[in-house]
């Protein structure tokens, strides 16, 4: 997200809190053609529209079936789109994504806190990324990496041109899912997970027919690795793994 745009944006949504509160306001329906660019006001696209770029700072946006926009951006609110819907790069900083069936990005999907949910068909050229929340996939297409720290990642039927990566987050791969690059299971920094009891590290799950073409490397000592004996991995660093049957 460009650091100047949020800035100005930031700034704006104080000064406007402070005249007439925090509470946003009716949607705003985007004309064709156009660009909106607002502080609390959600953002609607209706169906079958082509839009520019879309920002706000306190409110959602909805992108409508067989819709294009160019870039979107919010900070506090969610972001969702129809199926077949178009879009460059999409951020928020707290609010989930949601895309439906077949929706395409030429960028990247990213957010902060919050999760974010692929459709059947769905395809992301760049990379899929959120710091506290999950990530799910279903027959989707992932160009380059996804990446979660604090929430889970499941990947169900689909192909992912990069590496995954989690630090907390349990991970799941299903159906047939190929990941070309490495799983990455990263070592807490700082002070995380500490407890009275034993931590309870990442549970990864390479299931039926999954293929890693890269390397599972494993960096938290408290993971749990299972691999279905159908699937194919190109080697293991770190932990022992263990069949699915004795999970």
């Amino acid at each position: 997200m460009n650091e100047q745009r949020f800035v100005k944006a930031l700034v704006a949504a104080l000064a406007v809190g402070v005249v007439y509160g925090s509470s946003a306001i009716a949607a705003t329906i985007v004309a064709p053609g156009t660009s909106e660019s607002s502080v609390n006001k959600s953002i609607t696209v209706g169906d079958g529209t082509e839009v520019k770029d879309l920002g706000t700072v306190n409110g959602s946006i909805r992108v409508g079936h067989n819709s294009s926009v160019d870039d979107v951006e919010t900070v506090n609110g969610a972001i969702r789109f129809g199926e077949n819907a178009r879009a460059d790069s999409v951020e928020t900083v707290n609010g989930r994504i949601e895309a439906g069936a077949g929706f395409v990005a030429s960028g990247n999907l990213e957010t902060v806190n919050g999760s974010i949910r692929l459709g059947k068909g769905a395809s992301v050229q760049g990379s899929v990324e959120t710091v506290n929340g999950s990530i799910k996939l279903t027959q989707a297409e992932v160009g380059r990496n996804l990446r979660v720290v604090n929430g889970s990642i499941e990947v169900s039927g689909s192909h992912v041109g990069g590496n995954l990566q989690t630090t907390t987050g349990s991970i799941e791969l299903t159906d047939g899912t190929v990941i070309d690059g490495d799983v990455l299971i990263k070592k807490p920094r700082g002070n995380w997970g500490w407890s009275w009891g034993k931590k309870k590290g990442p549970t990864v799950v390479i299931g039926a027919n999954v293929e890693v073409k890269g390397r599972i490397i494993v960096e938290n000592e408290d993971t749990k690795l299972f691999i279905d004996p159908s699937a194919k991995v190109g080697g293991v660093d770190g932990i022992q793994p263990q069949t699915l049957a004795e999970r």
